[in-house]
């Protein structure tokens, strides 16, 4: 074998190992466990005015801006679906979940969740600005 040859040998060597390398890392997290929270979005009050025996109930928000806040940090967001839901994965740890209300008044709702292995499931009302 001449010295060219083992040279190329090497090359295609090395090449076939980090393509090994790279496929074997990228089937595993980075980032570690994640775990998943689902969540409504609602918004309320949604009658102009509450009358007793007369029910009321907050209605879903479709389309809301949904964020996973790691203090200032994003961490993971999305958008309602038509009934108010949404899901998020996140790594593990500690968050506030934020939901913006869409349309003509501002308004957002927050809650604290912790991943971990157990599922999270959180309700979200924002203000309608009905008065």
């Amino acid at each position: 074998m001449s010295v060219s040859e083992v040279k190329g040998f090497v090359w295609a060597l090395l090449a076939a190992l980090l393509w090994l390398c790279g496929c074997a890392s990228s089937s595993r997290p980075v980032t570690g466990h994640s775990g998943v929270v689902t969540g409504l979005v609602l918004t309320a009050p949604v009658c102009p005015v509450e009358r007793i025996g007369q029910e009321c109930p907050p209605r879903p928000v479709s389309g809301a801006a949904v964020v996973a806040l790691d203090g200032d940090a994003v961490r993971g967001s999305t958008l309602t679906d038509s009934t108010g839901a949404f899901h998020l994965r996140l790594p593990d740890g500690r968050y506030v979940i934020r939901a913006s209300n869409v349309g003509g008044y501002a308004s957002t709702a927050t809650g604290p969740v912790v991943i971990s292995d157990t599922p999270v499931h959180i309700t979200l009302v924002v203000d309608s600005g009905i008065r």
